[in-house]
């Protein structure tokens, strides 16, 4: 299954040894990272490893599940803007959807635009029948974006038993019919 995707913006792609400078740039800012619960990496060279062990392992998303995190590239520019996609949660059994993006790029309209096209790689090549997105309690941001992409609000719940969250969720006909 192709990992590539345009919008009229953006092309959507797996990661590349390229991309490791920019993420570990967009994990160092704090205020990217405040909501998210992860950790900025030590160094380039851990970024460059996160890289090829993403894209390499043979029980990591893409050559398991033929989902991902996927870079935002601006075509105009050739820029990365950050990161968008789909991951899927074994223990659980769900799969959610997760977007992060360089402060300089906020409110563009990026994390919808990309997020929109990975959704419709969810519900046409893997028909799931829904999709989540966790989203801190107080990430006003992504909150507006989830409910532009016609998610809505399942229930609240602490994230990793600590941080106040929401769950929101999207069925595939409610996508479709959007």
């Amino acid at each position: 299954m192709k990992l590539t995707f345009e919008t009229e913006r953006l092309l959507l792609r797996p990661f590349q040894e390229a991309d490791a400078p920019f993420l570990y740039e967009l994990n160092s800012d704090e205020e990217v990272m405040q909501y998210t619960g992860d950790f900025a990496f030590k160094n380039i060279e851990a970024a460059r490893e996160f890289v090829q062990d993403y894209i390499e392992n043979p029980n990591g998303q893409f050559i398991k599940h033929h989902m991902g995190r996927l870079a935002i590239i601006r075509k105009e520019d050739n820029l990365f803007l950050g990161w968008t996609g789909l991951k899927f949660h074994k223990e659980e059994n769900f799969v959610d959807t997760g977007y992060r993006l360089m402060k300089k790029y906020w409110r563009k309209g990026y994390a919808t635009e990309s997020t929109h096209r990975v959704l419709q790689h969810a519900f046409q090549d893997h028909k799931l029948a829904q999709v989540i997105a966790h989203v801190h309690e107080l990430n006003i941001g992504s909150q507006h974006v989830v409910q532009k992409l016609g998610m809505t609000l399942d229930h609240r719940f602490l994230w990793d038993g600590r941080y106040p969250a929401r769950c929101y969720k999207i069925t595939n006909d409610e996508f479709s019919n959007k």
